[in-house]
């Protein structure tokens, strides 16, 4: 087997149809398996139903919702693809060019990691690769203190918006929304930290591969798209600083800091 896809969702099995329409489309050519990892606690006369509706695919239903990073080494455990590709329910895949990554990636034992370019729906290109945070970064960039003076120079920093975005680079991190890893790798680096049930896994997976001698580069051969889902929260800067989403972030952040130090 040369791929296996894994998807991990969590009540959006409407979303996973079109992502698997995607896949189905444009990986026809690829010796591939599509595993799709319930953390939705569905009863298994439900899961019965979205199997027959998603036929090239193997649910897989976990009984519980135990977080991402769980969710996706549940995926890697049932795998037996060469690479594992990553992608979020929500993902589309425009192109067949995960082979050519693939091939790209055979030519280079050291790379293990790549995440292909990512455009919202209109097309516009996304910082799907990032520079390695910094302490402060979320307060500057994913905060109500984005308005501080000096946080443009971070947010650029961060996002890499001195870079086009055009050609392979190697990168700090990729964006968990759409990932391929070489499985021989997983054997020496493992898979994701399970510590992180939301937030900064990608991060830390990525900091893994490097930390172990590996590389990690973006590849914009092959397109997804990934819409966009602003969530405006209303309210004070102290309102938006305890929102669910950012509590959570900011707590995967800390664990990030306490098992890589400050830098």
């Amino acid at each position: 087997m040369k791929l296996s896809i894994i998807i991990v969702e969590y009540h959006c099995m409407d979303e996973v149809d079109d992502c698997v329409k995607s896949i189905d489309k444009y990986m026809q050519d690829v010796e591939k398996e599509c595993l799709i990892i319930s953390n939705s606690e569905y009863s298994d006369d439900e899961v019965g139903v979205f199997q027959k509706q998603l036929p090239s695919t193997k649910i897989i239903n976990t009984q519980g919702n135990e977080g991402y990073s769980t969710g996706v080494n549940t995926g890697i455990e049932y795998a037996s693809g060469e690479y594992v590709y990553v992608i979020n329910p929500d993902g589309l895949v425009t192109d067949s060019n995960v082979t050519k990554m693939m091939e790209e990636m055979d030519k280079e034992p050291d790379w293990v990691l790549s995440g292909p370019q990512v455009v919202d729906e209109n097309f516009v290109v996304q910082p799907s690769c990032r520079r390695f945070p910094r302490l402060w970064t979320f307060l500057l960039v994913r905060s109500g203190l984005s308005v501080l003076p000096g946080a443009d120079k971070e947010r650029a920093r961060y996002l890499m918006e001195d870079f086009d975005r055009k050609t392979r680079k190697d990168v700090d991190w990729i964006t968990g929304g759409a990932m391929l890893v070489k499985a021989s790798a997983l054997r020496t680096v493992g898979g994701m930290d399970e510590r992180f049930f939301m937030y900064m896994e990608d991060v830390d997976w990525c900091h893994m591969c490097w930390d172990k001698g590996y590389k990690v580069k973006y590849e914009p051969c092959s397109v997804v798209i990934h819409p966009s889902k602003h969530r405006s929260i209303k309210g004070s800067i102290i309102d938006k600083m305890m929102s669910h989403h950012v509590r959570m972030h900011f707590i995967s952040l800390m664990r990030y800091f306490m098992k890589w130090g400050i830098k």
